[in-house]
């Protein structure tokens, strides 16, 4: 395996894919059975991973968007990516089309062919143009949010380091630093509006030029939707509002008593305690799996004594191994230790990442926001990248963003590649189903304090399932009217955080009182209807949390297993593989909502 430092680059032209597209598609053509077409497979393979350049560039841009080099090839591929598309699917249709289809469907499983089938309905060559309009769209909104800045006490600074001060004990500190960064993104403001109404229309060429009446039928074909439509969507959207939305008020009020507070204003929205969030100390002696470790709540203390003997633990670990406790290479080996522990799989995974340099974590200058995992194909190796800000992000993205990489590296020997593609809720499921077998282990992360990060990630759990559900029905809404201007959409979004969040108070805050809230989330405009599937998932992540506290082995296995299945069988059928409940029965939501209450309710619960 060679270090991700020393990947070499070098520019993939279209004219060097297609002609070794064109040539595979003549000998799908004149396949004399089964075991032809299938050859023909293997060698789409082989050309899929010398297209690894592609996503090189595209990590390498993010690393730092001004890069001009990496600038100008992601551009190119930007112009030539819908263009692969088509031929992709071109190459896709001969399979589907061909007289041999039965026994191929018995090689590669009728899944892939629902996939494939999929495909054919979300893309085709009357959108290359259209498609290319969009990249060009979303790399100017990548620019313009990457290099966002913050005025802060007489000073710039980049937009997501302010999430520490954001996160403050100080609550007027906090209030300042959400009115700052909400005039940020007011500076940006008709820049993004302009942005987004752009693609809305885009988007409605694109389901107009598929012969969809909206871009919400296009995109549940994209998705991949199978098993499930927007139907079910709608009744599970409703199923939270009628169950998830009061939970979520009383862990709110729960939330205030804690605080100290009269009343919360969106400024204490980011803060669970009086003395702050936990934040990673990286306290190498401390006990991963002692008395305590799976309880979902822990008293911090009140006085500075035990914060100040936790300070001496985490800084006697750090100078053991160099590392400043809490910082990124202190984080990095808690990382490595956690996955160790965990078990024999994530220990192989975790020395596979980590000792080739598949991680980059550190906030600079020019770097894009946000987390996400990519696979280098050529390689078969899982690539993270994230922002680390001195918060719980440090450990929550490499849990997250770990299950993600864990699943890539347990299906990496898979021969059929066509098994190794997920679908966005499936995927999602294996990460955040990973940040809920990682909980035993926050020790590691967040010393004496982990059991406040165990409570803290549990009630963020509920809350985020509400807010997915909120970007869906706002997106839904808004790609269902073909005329919807900016201030539209900043007032239909204002109305359904009234109905997703009755109790938010902006106290002056006009950027997100007047509804621009939704400026501010990348998977509106990169990944519409994407939101949903973090939602799906999460219910799926509870499901393995409650498990695995009646029986962490049996539920284990059961990931293990929804791993490596994964790519071959629909969404709802690898849940019900899996033994998880659906998250589209009723039951299923009621147990999990009352669970979570017993659990947040203190130790005895």
């Amino acid at each position: 395996m060679i270090h991700f430092k020393e990947m070499p680059y070098e520019r993939v032209s279209y004219e060097e894919l297609e002609g070794r597209y064109r040539p595979l598609m003549e000998e799908l053509r004149k396949a004399a059975g089964a075991e032809a077409c299938m050859a023909v497979l293997k060698k789409r393979y082989e050309l899929t991973a010398d297209m690894t350049a592609m996503d090189l560039c595209y990590v390498r841009h993010d690393m730092d968007v001004n890069d001009a080099f990496y600038a100008a090839e992601q551009d190119y591929y930007d112009e030539i990516g819908p263009k692969l598309n088509d031929l992709s699917n071109q190459l896709d249709r001969l399979i589907l089309d061909s007289p041999y289809r039965k026994e191929l469907e018995k090689l590669l499983g009728p899944y892939v062919f629902a996939v494939m089938e999929a495909g054919q309905s979300g893309f085709n060559s009357r959108l290359i143009e259209l498609a290319q309009e969009e990249n060009k769209l979303l790399a100017r909104y990548n620019q313009l949010t990457s290099n966002g800045t913050v005025e802060w006490e007489g000073e710039k600074r980049k937009r997501n380091l302010m999430t520490p001060l954001a996160q403050s004990p100080d609550r007027d500190v906090r209030r300042r630093v959400s009115l700052a960064i909400a005039d940020s993104w007011e500076a940006q403001r008709q820049e993004l509006e302009e942005i987004f109404d752009k693609l809305l229309d885009n988007r409605r060429r694109q389901a107009k030029a598929m012969g969809f009446s909206d871009y919400v039928e296009l995109s549940y074909f994209r998705m991949m939707r199978i098993g499930y439509g927007p139907k079910e969507v709608a009744a599970f959207r409703e199923l939270v509002k009628k169950y998830l939305v009061p939970l979520s008020r009383k862990l709110e009020e729960r939330r205030r008593d804690r605080l100290g507070l009269e009343h919360l204003c969106i400024y204490d929205s980011g803060v669970h305690f009086p003395q702050g969030n936990p934040v990673p100390v990286c306290v190498e002696s401390a006990s991963a799996s002692g008395p305590g470790a799976d309880r979902a709540w822990e008293t911090a203390p009140d006085d500075g004594a035990d914060e100040t003997q936790a300070g001496r633990k985490a800084d006697s670990a750090g100078a053991k191994r160099g590392a400043r406790p809490g910082s990124t290479a202190a984080c990095l080996e808690a990382t490595r230790r956690m996955y160790t522990e965990m078990s024999p799989e994530t220990a192989e995974f975790i020395a596979f990442l980590l000792d080739n340099g598949l991680a980059d974590v550190e906030i600079r200058e020019g770097k894009r926001d946000g987390g996400y995992m990519t696979i280098f194909e050529k390689y078969r190796a899982p690539f993270i990248f994230a922002n680390f800000d001195g918060t719980i992000e440090n450990a929550y993205i490499m849990c997250h963003e770990g299950g993600h990489a864990f699943q890539g590296y347990l299906k990496r020997d898979e021969e059929i590649r066509e098994h190794c593609r997920n679908t966005s809720e499936m995927a999602e499921t294996h990460a955040m189903a990973m940040e809920f077998f990682a909980m035993p282990y926050m020790e590691l992360f967040f010393g004496e304090r982990a059991g406040d990060y165990r409570a803290m990630h549990l009630e963020d759990a509920v809350r985020l399932i509400i807010n997915q559900c909120l970007q869906d029905e706002f997106q839904q809404l808004v790609y269902e009217s073909p005329d919807m201007t900016a201030a539209e959409c900043n007032r239909l979004w204002a109305r359904l955080d009234r109905e997703y969040f009755p109790d938010k108070d902006y106290d002056g805050n006009v950027n997100l009182r007047e509804g621009r809230g939704w400026q501010r989330i990348p998977h509106i405009y990169h990944w519409p209807f994407y939101a949903i599937d973090y939602a799906l998932a999460e219910i799926c992540a509870l499901g393995y949390y409650r498990w695995m506290q009646e029986d962490k082995a049996a539920s284990w296995e059961s990931y293990l297993r929804l791993c490596r299945e994964s790519g071959t069988m629909d969404f709802p059928d690898l849940v019900e593989s899996a033994g998880l409940g659906s998250p589209f029965e009723e039951e299923t939501m009621i147990r999990l909502a009352d669970w979570v209450e017993r659990k947040l309710a203190g130790p005895e619960g």
